[in-house]
């Protein structure tokens, strides 16, 4: 069984490297300096002016460390076709968890190492936490992520049965305590350590193969769908449904649709992948708006957001050219780009119209936030006139021969 966890473990590691080569394409990498260099830069600039040693600064530093606990769900790599070939090998199953629980653990620590050297300077200093403290909480998150991915280990057994939302409530309960007297963090945490090691030396009962092939395919939906943010993701399943809520942005008479219009217009609106980036990426522009507080970063980044959007909403144009009924049904092709041009349109200014409402209520309100807005605006409708119908074409090119 440990065998065939390294096998797995090698063919996820594999499957993960190939997915993430495309995500860290050059514009993500682009954004991801943008970004960095807007936090860091806040974040400087804010420590120069707030006071230190308020009362709600130590709880601060637990609830910030405990976020990457959020992160790092238990790997199994378990398929539906175990559930035939390996229930009798219940007994091994603890051996073939011992490597997957290692795997679990190094994005997580990643995470948690790489938060702690951000939020080391607050801590130390406005917080008031010593340093050998603060290297004792999170050394000891660490600890309690450990814990949390036992305890998951023994959820896949029938006699064990705990809610994962509460492991969760119990850590940050530890962090928030923890912060408060430093010293006491680490005994919780080997505390904790020790009880859920205790626990894995419980008489094992019967596997539950149905529950953690289920969990390990939630597992895997999540991490995909981070994936097709930026690239397609074959192995993903697509959930596509309607969405009364909507159905405004619909035309009322679908005789003003052409073909083309009606599928482009219902696959931005029905298919997660396309709805949930535009979203995301309207609520991160948001984001870093709020954090810079500043107009001219704002305007920057918000740019560079919906430029972003434009690039991962591409692959619509070629959305349907696999569907076999798509080719056969005489839809009129020589326009579909023109067609989808329309529909990323009005995605594009309802992302320009709310970046520019949230603007208003979160930047200093001046005359120089209304023309970040404005220019904003212009670069909008300079991506939408000039990249998007060029880069449609081509792909429309390459793949239909439409000129």
């Amino acid at each position: 069984m440990r065998e065939l966890a390294k096998k797995r473990l090698n063919e996820n590691l594999k499957q993960s490297v190939k997915y993430l080569t495309l995500v860290f394409n050059d514009f993500f990498i682009l954004a991801l300096i943008f970004l960095v260099g807007a936090l860091m830069f806040w974040y400087a600039q804010a420590m120069k002016t707030m006071p230190s040693n308020l009362w709600f600064y130590k709880p601060l530093v637990g609830l910030i460390m405990w976020l990457p606990l959020l992160t790092g769900r238990l790997v199994t790599l378990l398929k539906d076709a175990d559930m035939q070939f390996l229930f009798t090998q219940d007994a091994k199953m603890e051996e073939y968890l011992k490597p997957m629980i290692k795997y679990s653990m190094v994005l997580p620590i990643i995470l948690i190492v790489l938060l702690g050297g951000i939020l080391f300077p607050f801590a130390t200093i406005k917080a008031g936490i010593p340093v050998w403290s603060y290297a004792l909480i999170v050394i000891g998150t660490i600890l309690l992520k450990g814990c949390m991915l036992l305890i998951e280990k023994e959820n896949l057994y029938f006699y064990y049965n705990s809610p994962n939302w509460l492991s969760l409530v119990i850590t940050l309960a530890v962090l928030l305590i923890g912060c408060l007297g430093s010293y006491i963090y680490p005994i919780e945490a080997v505390v904790l350590m020790i009880i859920a090691h205790l626990g894995t030396k419980k008489e094992k009962g019967i596997f539950d193969w149905r529950y953690a092939i289920k969990a390990e395919q939630a597992r895997k939906d999540r991490v995909y769908s981070v994936f097709s943010m930026f690239t397609d993701v074959a192995e993903k399943q697509v959930n596509i449904k309607r969405r009364k809520y909507l159905d405004f942005l619909l035309p009322k008479s679908i005789a003003k649709e052409n073909p083309n219009l009606f599928l482009y217009r219902r696959s931005l609106l029905r298919n997660p992948e396309y709805l949930n980036l535009l979203v995301r990426m309207t609520v991160f522009a948001i984001l870093i708006s709020w954090l810079v507080q500043d107009w001219k970063w704002a305007l920057g980044l918000s740019a560079l957001v919906i430029f972003l959007t434009v690039y991962q909403l591409l692959p619509m144009a070629t959305e349907f050219d696999r569907n076999f009924m798509y080719r056969v049904y005489p839809i009129e092709r020589q326009n579909r780009g023109k067609d989808l041009v329309k529909v990323l349109t009005l995605g594009l200014f309802i992302q320009w119209l709310l970046i520019s409402i949230f603007w208003l209520v979160v930047l200093p309100i001046n005359i120089n936030l209304f023309e970040a807005m404005a220019i904003l605006l212009v670069f909008t409708v300079l991506v939408i006139a000039a990249y998007l119908p060029s880069k449609v074409k081509k792909m429309n090119q390459k793949n239909f021969g439409i000129r």
